[in-house]
């Protein structure tokens, strides 16, 4: 599989992934000890550099990030008090749940962060081998009102693609997103989401599921994994429905899909009219829409059970009666 963003070969299958995830950030024998370096103290306390381990070649996370703050410096883009917490949010390019602080190989690290400047992100993608891209953070990606403009972030150098295994009782899947453009979800264990899911799969509700506000498509990927017959995705915001047929893509196998059949391509970057992109054979029919929930049942048939996992704090209230049709709403 080809990566949408940079053309190499950082997507891989989610068994593929999965195989290795639990491995792919241990030290080795002779990794030299954790550094522990302060996240809050001026940058004139910490050494000049922490090194790699001359072995494996890995490098711990704290030295990573204290190469990116001297490169930053040095472009003035950071004061000589300026700490490792002013460098940005470091973001592994496969998000698992880790018991350790990772060490890191090449191309395994996103930087997240503000008062960049597009020479000093292609400096640290190329002179500090694990970053693998640098984002300018604007806000959270998304569509937040199909009326409003839509906010992204912008990536100035590398490649943004990453990867968030996700557990739940029903097992575990795969999920990939462009991070410029999806908002940030962190992997962990006991996720608030996923208890809801585990409860409704109990309980036998996820049957027949619409997944109105899809995102890379997390939760209804989920519901196929947990044995659903029918499950609809939806989503007014293109860049999350081309996430999510790329994780159909990747998750195929574990899912049970045969057949990933191409329908209508999109046009807009934000849904109105809700469009048929994409439809499956298997064990699970799915549907694939770009458009506005809202609209949503006047094209596809209604759900027994409609999610909605809306931006944190967002008033639910006319989704939740775009939705009536279907027989069961739950708010995510």
């Amino acid at each position: 599989m080809i990566c949408p963003v940079c053309k190499g070969d950082c997507l891989r299958a989610a068994e593929e992934v999965i195989a290795d995830v639990e491995t792919r950030y241990l030290s080795c024998r002779r990794c030299p000890p954790e550094p522990n370096l302060s996240k809050n103290i001026s940058g004139r306390l910490l050494p000049a550099r922490v090194e790699r381990c001359s072995f494996c070649g890995r490098a711990a996370l704290d030295a990573v990030m204290l190469d990116a703050l001297r490169l930053l410096q040095s472009c003035r883009l950071r004061d000589e008090d300026d700490g490792l917490r002013s460098v940005g949010m470091p973001l592994i390019d496969v998000g698992y749940p880790l018991a350790y602080p990772p060490r890191l190989g090449r191309n395994s690290l996103i930087l997240v962060g503000e008062k960049y400047s597009k020479a000093a992100a292609e400096a640290m993608v190329r002179d500090i081998p694990e970053i693998k891209g640098v984002i300018e953070s604007r806000g959270v990606p998304g569509v937040m009102n199909p009326k409003e403009k839509p906010l992204e972030n912008l990536l100035l150098a590398g490649c943004d693609l990453r990867a968030d295994v996700v557990s739940s009782l029903m097992g575990e899947l795969v999920v990939y997103k462009r991070q410029s453009l999806i908002h940030i979800e962190f992997s962990r264990q006991n996720s608030p989401k996923m208890r809801i899911l585990e409860e409704l799969y109990f309980r036998g509700k996820l049957r027949d599921v619409a997944d109105g506000l899809c995102g890379p498509g997390t939760l209804g990927l989920m519901c196929v994994l947990a044995g659903a017959e029918r499950v609809v995705f939806n989503d007014a915001w293109l860049p999350a429905v081309e996430d999510l047929l790329m994780n159909l893509e990747v998750n195929r196998k574990m899912l049970g899909i045969e057949e990933i059949e191409h329908m209508e391509t999109p046009t807009r970057m934000v849904g109105r009219k809700p469009v048929l992109v994409a439809r499956t054979r298997g064990a699970c029919r799915i549907e694939v829409y770009h458009g506005d929930l809202a609209r949503l049942f006047s094209r596809a048939r209604p759900a027994e059970l409609c999610l909605i996992d809306h931006f944190p704090g967002s008033d639910t209230r006319a989704l939740e009666q775009a939705c009536r049709s279907c027989k069961e709403t739950v708010i995510v």
